[in-house]
């Protein structure tokens, strides 16, 4: 079972032993070129969480995916990550509208993304989202418009998070053990 919930500050080793596990291939697509194990937990440790997101995609009780969505006044930048088992499941998409919806429900009309050009997945996504796709060489910039928030979008992300208590009992290894 796939659980989708933001992370909580006090989890960010799992997101920095999701970003260490992503292949060199995925970190590069991820970070925009490569990135040491060192510079990796430099970027987690940077993290505002005041200002940022985190989506995470729980398989197994471990993040297998995640949406970084950081917060700047009425726009945000978006950056996603998924483990090489894990891709051409759907995960992206799902994290990606999910993260749409926290967004805009804080007042976010505009997210930037951006991507490598050889980022196939990434621009499918945006395509599918209905992007301003803008290439530079090669890089790309992509730029999704959001309405704003409505009964629809806040009763979504309610029962987001209202499940997410449970969720988190029912993620292996997040329950103490009995002694």
């Amino acid at each position: 079972m796939t659980v989708f919930r933001p992370l909580l500050p006090a989890e960010s080793g799992r997101y920095a032993a999701h970003l260490l596990r992503l292949s060199a291939a995925d970190r590069r697509a991820r970070f925009m070129g490569g990135l040491s194990d060192a510079s990796v937990c430099a970027h987690v440790d940077r993290i505002d969480w005041s200002r940022s997101i985190i989506l995470a995609a729980l398989c197994g009780g471990e993040v297998r995916g995640a949406v970084e969505l950081r917060i700047a006044g009425s726009g945000a930048e978006l950056a996603i990550s998924i483990e090489a088992d894990w891709q051409n499941q759907g995960l992206g998409g799902v994290l990606v509208r999910r993260a749409f919806t926290m967004a805009r429900n804080r007042g976010i009309r505009g997210i930037e993304l951006y991507c490598l050009g050889d980022n196939h997945r990434m621009l499918r996504i945006a395509g599918r989202l209905s992007a301003l796709i803008r290439f530079d060489g090669g890089e790309v910039q992509c730029d999704f418009q959001l309405p704003a928030a409505d009964a629809f979008s806040l009763t979504l992300e309610a029962m987001d998070r209202g499940g997410t208590a449970l969720s988190m009992m029912l993620e292996p290894g997040s329950l103490p053990r009995a002694a």
